[in-house]
């Protein structure tokens, strides 16, 4: 009897089947909320680590030519964009950044930001949904950022 049909069989069973169908659908359904918030303040903490990035390397132009370096923020065509007076070529900030604060942040030849007097220049980058990430440039041209919306 070991050679009837029904004792070879091998496989799965439909309900079987169907039963992994339901795990998958539902894991997924869990894991996609989480994947989206999860890119999203990705994209911002690369925008703020990229706009940190592109201050810093602002700054040290400035000191190495021995001359003055403006960095400026604009939203254009709904992006964020960088330029720097011409001095390099515009940067425009991943497409997960809905605003940027419009905002001139000047280095001098030793690396002081020009302007702004004693008080902390602040860039906010706000996404479409989530956390907004700030950066932050000190009157002794630190750049530094944090993922809230104004950093102290």
């Amino acid at each position: 009897m070991n050679g009837s049909p029904l004792h070879d069989a091998r496989g799965f069973t439909l309900i079987e089947m169907a039963v992994i169908g339901a795990i998958v659908s539902v894991t997924t359904m869990i894991a996609i909320p989480s994947f989206t918030q999860w890119k999203t303040n990705y994209q911002m903490k690369q925008a703020a680590m990229e706009l940190v990035g592109n201050l810093n390397l602002a700054r040290a132009a400035a000191m190495s030519r021995g001359t003055g370096i403006t960095v400026t923020t604009a939203l254009e065509s709904g992006r964020a964009t960088l330029t720097f007076g011409g001095v390099f070529p515009p940067v425009i900030l991943n497409e997960g950044v809905a605003n940027i604060t419009v905002a001139a942040v000047g280095f001098n030849m030793f690396g002081l930001r020009a302007g702004g007097g004693t008080v902390n220049t602040q860039i906010t980058l706000t996404p479409s949904q989530g956390t907004a990430y700030s950066v932050t440039v000190t009157p002794s041209g630190k750049v530094d950022w944090c993922a809230m919306a104004s950093c102290s």
